[in-house]
């Protein structure tokens, strides 16, 4: 068999293995999905694998709002590929017409070299008389304010490059925060998250201090979205990132994980104290409830629940975010509005409020 007929054979296989496995978890079957799974049961991408894996052994939902994460997460980068590409154009057309200016300027520039060097020959003559002398001093003062109008020029075109490549560095500063900002919540978006993540276990290794992630899911969010529609279950995201806002400070991050999980990161930070600090937002996140923008009607009570994990140096991303994840679903099993430590996983001893928490974790955390 030819090597395009392997690969045609190849490729015939992993879409098969894509649309049975699409249909297995009540995927969706439209273009953007298929391209995410296609991807993971061809295993062309190691992060997006090890994402749904973790997903799949924690019985996650792949809904819609799940796989447009996904998606946008491992593939959509168009946007930002043609926001840089426009710049880029800029930004030569304004080389090329600063280039084009100085290139005008320096055949200028002789001409003027050529006026002095000819009034300073004639100058020196011994044979000049007083209406050549007038003629040459005539010459040369028109030659200056022509020198003086290109200068002037200059100045203008070289200011106006510089303002439209003042904008554009601008530009380029906003596609940066754009990139790593959700557009729904303006907290940090997953990619945002990852890089800080990856900064965060660095820096724990390095000074020997501790680290904590804590992921946190809205209960019952389908059913906002089932009963009142999107509009609501944006409305109702947007409340619980406005909750995190209010709460995370300092150098800990907020993000959205995906969908309506959430993550915080909480360097310098033991487990016991992860576990307060969750049940602390736990609390006010419920003492909220979600109005209808008229602000007539209440919609109802929103709870999150809570999984909270704390890094152990040299482990990989992924094993810290596995057992949060799994702390987080456990949480969910034992009846959501619930913060679980991951010490809680081995026992599954969980009985209400707070989970995780001994005597000396207590004794551990600072008056507030």
């Amino acid at each position: 068999m030819t090597a395009y007929g392997l690969n045609h054979k190849r490729a015939q296989q992993h879409t098969d293995a894509a649309l049975k496995l699409m249909a297995e978890l009540g995927v969706i079957s439209q273009p953007n999905n298929f391209q995410t799974f296609y991807a993971y049961v061809a295993k062309t991408n190691t992060d997006l694998c090890r994402t749904i894996d973790i997903l799949r052994s924690n019985h996650r939902e792949f809904d819609e709002a799940q796989c447009e994460e996904l998606h946008v997460r491992f593939f959509s980068d168009q946007r930002e590929r043609e926001i840089i590409e426009r710049i880029s154009n800029d930004l030569r057309e304004q080389l090329g017409n600063i280039l084009n200016t100085v290139h005008k300027v320096g055949i200028d520039t002789r001409k003027y070299n050529k006026a002095l060097d000819h009034f300073c020959s004639y100058v020196g003559d011994k044979d000049r008389d007083l209406g050549n002398l007038e003629q040459a001093l005539h010459t040369l003062l028109g030659a200056t304010r022509e020198m003086e109008g290109v200068n002037r020029t200059l100045e203008s075109r070289l200011t106006n490059s510089s303002s439209e490549i003042t904008r554009l560095r601008e530009d380029m500063e906003n596609l940066k925060r754009e990139a790593l900002t959700d557009g729904l919540t303006g907290i940090a978006n997953r990619k945002a998250f990852d890089m800080q993540l990856r900064d965060a276990m660095m820096n724990a290794m390095e000074d020997g201090k501790p680290l904590s992630l804590v992921l946190l899911d809205i209960d019952h969010f389908k059913k906002f979205n089932d009963t009142y529609g999107h509009l609501i279950g944006d409305q109702v995201i947007r409340l619980m990132a406005e909750s995190l806002k209010r709460n995370v400070k300092g150098q800990d991050t907020a993000a959205r994980y995906g969908g309506e999980e959430f993550a915080i990161i909480l360097p310098n930070t033991q487990l016991g104290n992860a576990v307060m600090f969750g049940d602390q937002l736990r609390r006010y996140i419920e003492s909220h409830k979600v109005v209808s923008k008229s602000g007539n009607t209440t919609i109802g009570k929103v709870t999150a629940s809570f999984g909270v994990a704390e890094f152990r140096p040299g482990e990989p991303v992924a094993k810290l975010i596995e057992r949060a994840d799994k702390a987080l679903y456990l949480a969910k099993e034992n009846g959501r509005n619930l913060v679980v430590g991951e010490q809680q996983l081995e026992g599954n001893d969980v009985v209400s409020g707070t989970q995780g928490l001994d005597s000396r974790d207590a004794q551990a955390i600072p008056a507030q």
